[in-house]
């Protein structure tokens, strides 16, 4: 029993004469008398307790997942161009109703006419047997709508010099029977065949548009166009934010930038709401994936809503070449309703995300530079600085680690090799402890027979 006391002593004290533990090798040193080696372990254990109170206190506020909001300014030489959605508030044509006067090319189903205009005026009687087998699709209501040469006068895209882009726009839909026109969209597209569309300081975006309020099909107490400004990689649904433009007026739009980065679980910096990673959208040649998106997620949500519990999908949903489109039952006794839903969709804003603001002015246009059904819009970036908004943990794990190596040093005159060292020593001290048992054990079990005999610098 004295050896392996002595063995302990040596290792122990051999570790306090090197430590930088200075309080633990003043209060265990013999050389001092009482008093002075009592205030000294004093020192330590009041020490101690302030790294061990101040350590606690900082892993608490570190899992309160705190986070601090930075912002900046960038200028960029080029930007990319958002979306511009048009719907017009009639989006339906009374000439596409006469469809005795209609071309071949252009007539659409003398059906499909009487279903739109009876529900649109109220009388539709769904239970009519008429409408059992009918099923309106996109092609046949696109042509009772007006056309993109119908609502666009002139369009350009000023870059420093004019280019038609009459042609770049493409036909959504915001809600049933809604059609709309979006310009520099890409959630639609099948293939990534073009660049995105980059715009520099005096790039401009003009728009002749006119609302052919004498051809609305059915009254309407406003009339004008509702723009939305999106995303290229974005859709729109019926509850996207919009502004609503009236005829009679020029609209100069100034857009800025703003980029927006949140932090998922467990900080939840989006207004306490977890977020999602975004993932890079496949970029190249061939199958073009849109990246995620908030609002592209509620669209695939109605459409997954409205296929399993109707069987079928309508027009404003996500469809193609093997899509099933719902009869006028299903349109209304389900499609319809399961279609402008979202409570039921959980999705999460993603943690990377664009938006626009823009500043709105207007005037009004000249008598001879317009009819009482047309306006202009120009659209611009206002300057080409880029805000960038970014939550940043306010603590993180390499923060715990210099406050934890600042107090131990402060406190105790300790370091992470400090600790290395002391794990040594328990470590040398477990050592000496096991190979003392087991030489107790042997011994008492053969006593002619030492298995020490080669250890006995160890065993004793």
């Amino acid at each position: 029993m004295a050896g392996i006391k002595h063995r302990l002593s040596s290792i122990w004290g051999e570790f306090l004469n090197e430590t930088t533990l200075h309080g633990c090798k003043n209060t265990f040193n013999k050389q001092h008398g009482p008093l002075k080696r009592t205030l000294w372990f004093l020192c330590v254990i009041i020490m101690g307790g302030i790294l061990v109170y101040t350590t606690c206190t900082f892993c608490m506020k570190y899992l309160d997942f705190d986070f601090v909001t930075r912002t900046s300014v960038i200028y960029n030489p080029e930007l990319e161009f958002p979306a511009i959605t048009l719907c017009n508030l009639d989006p339906l044509d009374k000439n596409k109703f006469n469809i005795s006067a209609m071309d071949d090319i252009h007539k659409a189903d003398p059906l499909v006419a009487d279903y739109v205009e009876q529900f649109l005026r109220g009388s539709l009687n769904v239970s009519d047997s008429k409408w059992l087998d009918l099923r309106p699709n996109e092609t046949e209501l696109n042509k009772l709508g007006f056309g993109i040469h119908d609502i666009i006068r002139y369009a350009y895209l000023i870059d420093p010099k004019p280019s038609p882009v009459e042609s770049e726009f493409s036909i959504t839909y915001r809600k049933p029977l809604e059609k709309c026109f979006t310009f520099n969209g890409r959630y639609m597209n099948k293939t990534y065949d073009r660049k995105p569309l980059k715009f520099k300081a005096d790039s401009i975006l003009f728009l002749h548009l006119d609302t052919n309020k004498d051809r609305y099909a059915f009254y309407s107490q406003a009339v004008g166009f509702r723009l939305f400004l999106h995303h290229p990689d974005e859709p729109i649904h019926f509850r996207s934010p919009s502004s609503v433009f009236s005829p009679g007026y020029m609209y100069e739009i100034t857009i800025s930038e703003k980029r927006y980065k949140y932090l998922p679980t467990p900080y939840n910096s989006y207004q306490n709401q977890d977020c999602r990673q975004v993932e890079k959208s496949n970029q190249g040649s061939g199958e073009y994936r849109s990246p995620y998106s908030r609002a592209g997620c509620i669209l695939e949500c109605r459409t997954n809503r409205t296929q399993s519990l109707c069987g079928c999908i309508i027009e404003s949903l996500l469809h193609d070449n093997s899509s099933v489109l719902c009869d006028i039952p299903q349109r209304h006794f389900c499609a319809m309703s399961s279609s402008t839903s979202r409570e039921f969709c959980d999705c999460k804003r993603p943690c990377l995300e664009t938006k626009y603001d823009y500043e709105l002015s207007s005037f009004p246009l000249t008598p001879n530079r317009q009819t009482p059904s047309e306006f202009v819009v120009t659209i611009s970036f206002k300057d080409m600085m880029v805000t960038t908004v970014e939550h940043e943990p306010e603590l993180d794990f390499g923060d715990i680690i210099s406050h934890l190596g600042g107090y131990m040093g402060f406190c105790l005159g300790a370091s992470v090799l400090t600790l290395f060292e002391l794990v040594e020593v328990v470590l040398k001290s477990l050592k000496a402890i096991g190979l003392h048992r087991h030489c107790t054990v042997n011994s008492t079990q053969i006593p002619p027979a030492n298995p020490c005999e080669n250890h006995t610098t160890d065993c004793n």
